[in-house]
């Protein structure tokens, strides 16, 4: 009942339009209009409220035939007809068991994207969907891959601060399945790494918490060191062509260190360059650290020490700071200097309390620490403060819950024993201070 009031009130206004419409007939698609003229403008208007109709309720079936008039005859009509017969064609795709027919059917989709960009622009967002629909029916053709990787690259570059996180995922998808196809040489993957990374960090500044993003950012980054594309090896070759004309800007620097640390090239020699050259010309806190980062790497711990402290005393922000700490700190270590890293560590804490590694290291420097507290009860008493700092650990940090169990399990077996503790009138729960550079209270525990 409801499609024949429908027909029988179109017909009637059709009637009414023709009447008061000139003689000539031409379609939008002959003379560029939004319906057309004459009888082809009542046709137009005729077809586009059939679709509709049709459409809004799911029948699809009849909604094609008048949907195709309208995309034929007069494309500029509506946008939405566009997005209306992508939806149709995939749902016709869905229930298709033919091959052939289901090719027909990806290529019309295609058509549509490409008549829908014709007649009303959206050319960056158009194309970002028209490759994710080419590699979601068409993922294991390396021809049609290498065709959306180009729609996805001129999506980004005509609207980088509107592309999604699944259009950067996608991209460096395509980008490195053209590498490993050879279709593409490793730079141009390594450029598109830096293209899509460059637009994910931007809008993660923007909105630190944006879940998608932030996980378009933890995806991209594993992808790429994961298929082994950023060797140092392949660095290199991308870097020491562009390193002239290039070592006077900051981001550039900053990037290339970055990206060298996080691939574990920490070694090579372009990233010792980048390093001195960013310290050279920006002595900051930051710079300071990324020497004080090359030092380590090459076990050369005086400079690495003298340019954390630089790193320390500049205006660092006090997280920035707890990490500069604790880095120093596991460096006295490394030097078998238990006091000094205590000394580093709590400042690590101090500006950053919860640093759950922190305080399991300053537990450790803590026992490493008892030599210098006097007999065999006196050190044992060490295991008392790390236990404490083991404890605030887990409490800090749950992801090192297990490090911290751990430690508490083991050296529990380190405590002193009743009988001591009896003999120097101490109990169970009682406080204790333990001296030497641990120099805190602590409570008693006894060897069960």
């Amino acid at each position: 009942m409801m499609k024949t009031l429908t027909l029988k009130t179109l017909t009637i206004s059709a009637l009414a339009f023709l009447l008061l419409m000139p003689a000539t007939s031409q379609t939008g698609a002959e003379d560029g209009s939004k319906y057309g003229q004459g009888q082809d403008s009542i046709n137009c208007l005729m077809n586009l409220s059939l679709y509709r109709e049709f459409f809004k309720h799911n029948n699809y079936n009849d909604a094609i035939k008048s949907w195709k008039h309208v995309f034929n005859e007069c494309p500029a009509s509506s946008q939405n007809m566009y997005v209306d017969g992508v939806k149709m064609y995939k749902k016709f795709i869905s229930a298709e068991k033919n091959p052939d027919v289901i090719n027909g059917f990806i290529d019309t989709i295609m058509l549509i994207y490409d008549r829908r960009m014709e007649y009303f622009n959206d050319e960056a967002n158009v194309l970002g969907r028209k490759a994710t629909d080419l590699l979601r029916y068409r993922k294991d053709d390396l021809k049609s891959i290498e065709e959306a990787y180009g729609y996805l690259g001129r999506s980004i570059e005509l609207d980088p601060e509107e592309a999604r996180d699944a259009i950067l995922i996608l991209f460096m998808n395509a980008s490195v399945s053209l590498h490993k196809a050879d279709v593409i040489d490793q730079n141009q993957t390594i450029d598109d790494y830096f293209t899509a990374s460059e637009i994910i960090d931007a809008q993660l500044e923007q909105k630190p918490n944006n879940r998608r993003f932030q996980r378009a950012k933890d995806y991209v980054d594993d992808f790429i060191l994961g298929e082994g594309i950023l060797t140092c090896e392949a660095l290199n070759t991308y870097y020491e062509p562009r390193f002239e004309a290039n070592k006077d800007n900051l981001d550039f620097l900053n990037k290339m260190i970055d990206f060298y640390y996080n691939s574990g090239c920490d070694r090579s020699g372009m990233y010792i360059k980048a390093s001195e050259q960013l310290y050279a010309t920006q002595p900051d806190h930051k710079s300071a650290y990324k020497l004080a980062r090359l030092f380590v790497a090459k076990e050369d711990y005086d400079n690495a020490t003298k340019y954390y402290l630089e790193a320390i005393n500049g205006d660092a922000e006090p997280a920035e700071k707890g990490t500069y700490y604790y880095e120093l700190a596991q460096i006295t270590r490394v030097l078998e200097d238990p006091c000094k890293c205590i000394e580093y560590t709590r400042e690590a804490l101090k500006n950053d309390p919860s640093n759950g590694s922190a305080y399991i290291l300053l537990g450790d420097a803590f026992i490493e620490s008892r030599t210098n507290l006097g007999d065999d009860f006196e050190q044992r008493t060490a295991f008392w403060a790390a236990a404490d700092k083991f404890i605030q650990a887990r409490n800090a940090d749950p992801s090192v819950a297990d490090i911290a169990d751990k430690r508490l399990n083991d050296y529990a077996s380190q405590y002193p024993n009743s009988e001591d503790c009896f003999f120097r009138t101490l109990n169970e729960g009682d406080s204790y201070l333990v001296e030497g550079c641990i120099n805190e209270y602590t409570t008693v525990r006894t060897r069960k």
